[in-house]
């Protein structure tokens, strides 16, 4: 009760910053172990190899964005507001309605994998087994979607159980990896290996999840109403919702994983693997952004029925902090950076130091604008930020293919620090507007004036 108390003396911006480190403290584990367990595939495998290994990596991390719902959103945005009612049986039923979300986007993914395989593997050099290869690896990835539980565990505050959760997924293909690495394992053995990880990770955040509604009594519900059926009508608009923050999530697979597939279809595979480290170790980066867009949500979701001044305050400082944290961060890669690459993947792999560069440029920029995407879509604007990432995305498709094929790998880096420059601009902009007007009603529930 003492911590519990204490907790809620907490000002938001304290929570969300207690709530990001606990995740980075998951994260901070998982990104130390991703840099051993790529190292090891990167010099058991040999280059071409790697590469290969990248490509369907990216193939199968493509599909698994493109399917999940990230329905851990809808589930904070509507939960929050039945559970400071205290009606448990709405909140019930947000649960089994984002559940099956997450069914439904394996089911899609599924399909979208198969497909894309015979779609796309001719264009990657990929020989038939290795198309194999990536189709079973894109599948087994869908038994990683974990929005549900882990909507829950933030929903009531968990995150540090939500971080204990998360540690088991490089710990599990760091494990895998060393099996792979000591045995002379080839792809198929390092692909095994990430897939148990995902399987067991899953296993691991729901457990933690249901054993947190059991503990709160969520699950035991009068059962007033319908199960299910009553979902849209309790909570106006949630499809629109579902599907507004699903499709803005799925677009920043182009960020993470299609430069990696570009480059492996304009150059080579050795290319390809190059910007997958380069990428790993820039994405070091991003596990702070991540960590405080997600931590920040929550709070945020809760200030939205207060007004905007708060939420603005509060983007403001954090905003502030992560830029300060960026900055550093392009300090210490330009010192370190070639050290760092010769330690993950040896000397094959220098040539990517400029491109590591310019690509933690990018994600400073990204780190500085943190807060203003849960911002938007706390305010119930999340349509406008699903058209900036559309507009966004479209232009750096076009801008990335067109920077590859004239200047080779250090152009598809340039053209990620132009769209990242160009998405915070662009959100920022959205945001101002959303606080100097009212919120949407097509997207936020009537109900929140209940939510404290």
């Amino acid at each position: 009760m003492t911590i519990r108390a204490s907790r809620q003396g907490e000002g938001p911006v304290k929570r969300a910053i207690r709530n990001a480190g606990w995740l980075l403290a998951g994260k901070g584990v998982g990104g130390i172990f991703s840099l051993v367990y790529l190292a090891l595939a990167a010099r058991s495998l040999g280059a071409e190899q790697f590469g290969v290994f990248a490509l369907i990596l990216s193939y199968g991390q493509a599909i698994s964005n493109l399917a999940q719902f990230q329905s851990w959103q809808t589930l904070v945005r509507y939960g929050a507001v039945h559970e400071a009612a205290g009606d448990h049986d709405k909140l019930a039923r947000v649960m089994r309605f984002t559940a099956l979300l997450d069914l439904g986007a394996a089911l899609a993914g599924a399909v979208l994998g198969v497909a894309g395989v015979y779609l796309v593997g001719a264009q990657f050099g990929w020989s038939d087994s290795e198309q194999t290869l990536a189709m079973l690896f894109s599948l087994s990835l869908l038994f990683g979607l974990r929005g549900t539980p882990t909507g829950i565990l933030r929903l009531f505050d968990r995150f540090d159980l939500a971080a204990y959760a998360e540690t088991v997924l490089p710990a599990m293909r760091l494990a895998g990896a060393l099996v792979a690495w000591m045995t002379g394992a080839s792809i198929l053995g390092y692909l095994v290996a990430w897939s148990l990880a995902e399987l067991v990770t899953t296993a691991a955040i729901w457990w933690a999840s249901l054993r947190e509604v059991s503990r709160r009594r969520t699950g035991r519900t009068a059962n007033k109403g319908p199960r299910l059926r009553g979902v849209v009508h309790e909570n106006p608009a949630i499809w629109k919702f579902a599907w507004a923050t699903n499709i803005t999530t799925s677009l920043s697979l182009v960020w993470k994983q299609f430069p990696v597939l570009a480059v492996g279809w304009a150059l080579d595979s050795v290319a390809a693997g190059g910007l997958k480290i380069a990428t790993q170790l820039a994405g070091a980066l991003h596990k702070p952004t991540l960590a405080l867009a997600r931590s920040v949500y929550p709070e945020l979701a809760k200030l939205a029925v207060t007004g905007p001044e708060e939420i603005r305050r509060v983007v403001s400082r954090a905003s502030v902090a992560a830029g300060l944290a960026g900055m550093l961060a392009l300090v210490i890669v330009a010192a370190l950076g070639q050290f760092a690459l010769q330690l993950v993947g040896g000397n094959a792999y220098l040539f990517v130091y400029s491109v590591l560069i310019v690509l933690t440029l990018a994600a400073a920029f990204e780190l500085g604008g943190v807060a203003i995407e849960p911002a938007l879509v706390a305010l119930g604007r999340p349509g406008q930020v699903l058209m900036v990432r559309v507009i966004v995305a479209a232009i750096y498709v076009a801008l990335l293919i067109w920077m590859v094929q004239a200047f080779g790998l250090i152009g598809a880096a340039w053209a990620t620090v132009c769209s990242s420059v160009m998405l915070v601009a662009c959100l920022y902009a959205a945001f101002r507007r959303a606080v100097d007007t009212p919120p949407s009603r097509t997207v936020v529930p009537d109900t929140t004036d209940r939510a404290s």
